[in-house]
């Protein structure tokens, strides 16, 4: 009976006590519930995207570049497909043509920068064209552009009118002087042709003619006449 009347005694609260208990437990129940409707706020931290903007700003540098690029090879085309518009078979709309302008180039004392001018003659072309030249000697006629490597009948009529030769500057050939090997150089003088060549000298201690060249072993009359044009007798 003692600790049932100890027990009544503990647990009973006055009415101020029993005020500030409904007053506790409404503050608990508040804080609950906002617990659960407002989701506690969770701190973000910024990224930096510093590096990433420059990354960008990179892009776009080299984006602005390249289209730049593609403008001027575009341009540069354009006025190529104008230049040679007044050739037949040109599908450039006559609005954007060019006026042609007339030209001739002199083979024989060229460079490569005005072989371009040609129709269909770029760079390598070009480099090709003076190579073969410097190895014959000079053109004494413009047909023997043909012999370059790759120029065709169709390429040749393309820039037959635009090109002249003047055969007085042919580097001439001292036929009675000039080493085996140096001959050989010559597109006009293949080794077989050479070697009968060297013999007949040392035959004839010395060529005192062209003419004397016919009698070599293996030379027809259009050799001949070819290669007439490259040798002098000194």
């Amino acid at each position: 009976m003692k600790f049932r009347s100890q027990a009544a005694d503990f647990f009973t609260f006055s009415r101020a006590e029993q005020r500030g208990i409904s007053v506790l437990l409404a503050i608990l129940t508040a804080l609950i519930i906002a617990n659960m409707v407002i989701p506690a706020r969770t701190a973000v931290t910024e990224s930096d995207f510093a590096d990433f903007e420059k990354e960008i700003i990179a892009f776009e540098k080299e984006m602005k570049k390249a289209a730049e690029k593609e403008r001027i090879a575009s341009k540069s085309n354009n006025y190529k497909s104008n230049y040679y518009s007044p050739y037949k078979g040109d599908t450039v709309s006559k609005s954007r043509q060019k006026p042609f302008i007339s030209f001739t180039i002199e083979l024989n004392s060229t460079d490569t920068l005005e072989l371009q001018r040609l129709k269909g003659i770029g760079p390598a072309f070009a480099r090709r064209i003076i190579s073969y030249r410097d190895r014959l000697g000079g053109f004494y006629m413009k047909s023997q552009i043909l012999e370059v490597f790759g120029m065709d009948s169709s390429r040749y009529r393309n820039i037959s009118a635009n090109i002249t030769v003047n055969p007085s500057m042919v580097k001439k050939i001292d036929i009675n002087n000039i080493a085996f090997k140096d001959l050989m150089r010559h597109p006009y003088f293949p080794y077989e042709l050479t070697r009968e060549i060297i013999l007949g000298r040392k035959k004839m201690k010395k060529f005192t003619s062209p003419e004397n060249l016919r009698s070599v072993k293996g030379m027809t009359d259009s050799t001949f006449n070819r290669i007439s044009r490259y040798i002098e007798i000194l």
